[in-house]
């Protein structure tokens, strides 16, 4: 009787060190699948934020990195077909000359993969070439930007930077900007505006 208690009991203390081990090795899994879950957020997160500061760093640079000389050009072929005071139907024929297309097209293959398809609409209508536009000689470098995503939104960045101006002269000037963008979703910038705080867009048309 003592023998069938002390196997009995024997038996009991190996179903329960079987079942401590099985559930050490489920929570070790457990454990591990979360934490490769929380790296691989963390991983995907990061990829997602640097695809969004390159796509607002290849904006500011594309602006303000200039004057884009193609931009002129094909501006200047457009606006040479116009004729002054167009009727609607005259203006709507000019729209479709093969000179104001190019332009069209030209701004569109410049801007369009950086924003979603409405905010490249308004930029292309008040933003794109703004500081291109001007038939002065001079150059614009841009450097030290600086893009920083908001603590309390996450589609929503912060940034700073600076615009070297540069005469036909040689002479220099700096220029500080800071702005901010919206971007809804990777590599698609939703809202862009900058603050031209010493007035180089002045500067550029005086």
């Amino acid at each position: 009787m003592n023998l069938l208690k002390t196997n009995a009991h024997l038996s009991a203390k190996r179903i329960v060190g079987i079942l401590i081990v099985f559930c050490s090795c489920f929570l070790i899994i457990g454990c591990s699948q979360n934490g490769t879950a929380e790296k691989n957020e963390v991983v995907e997160t990061n990829e997602i934020d640097a695809k969004t500061r390159e796509t607002i760093q290849a904006v500011i640079e594309k602006e303000f990195n200039g004057p884009d000389k193609k931009y002129r050009e094909l501006w200047d072929a457009a606006t040479a077909t116009q004729t002054g005071d167009m009727s609607q139907e005259e203006y709507d024929a000019w729209m479709e000359t093969p000179e104001y297309k190019a332009y069209i097209n030209y701004m569109k293959d410049t801007y369009s993969p950086y924003f979603t398809e409405n905010a490249y609409d308004i930029f292309s209508r008040s933003g794109a070439f703004y500081y291109s536009f001007s038939d002065q000689e001079y150059k614009i470098t841009t450097s030290d930007i600086q893009i920083n995503q908001s603590e309390n939104e996450d589609t929503f960045y912060n940034f700073t930077f600076n615009v070297t101006y540069e005469n036909d002269n040689g002479e220099t000037s700096d220029y500080r900007f800071d702005g901010n963008a919206i971007v809804p979703k990777e590599g698609k910038i939703g809202k862009i505006q900058f603050n031209d705080k010493d007035g180089l867009s002045q500067k550029i048309t005086e």
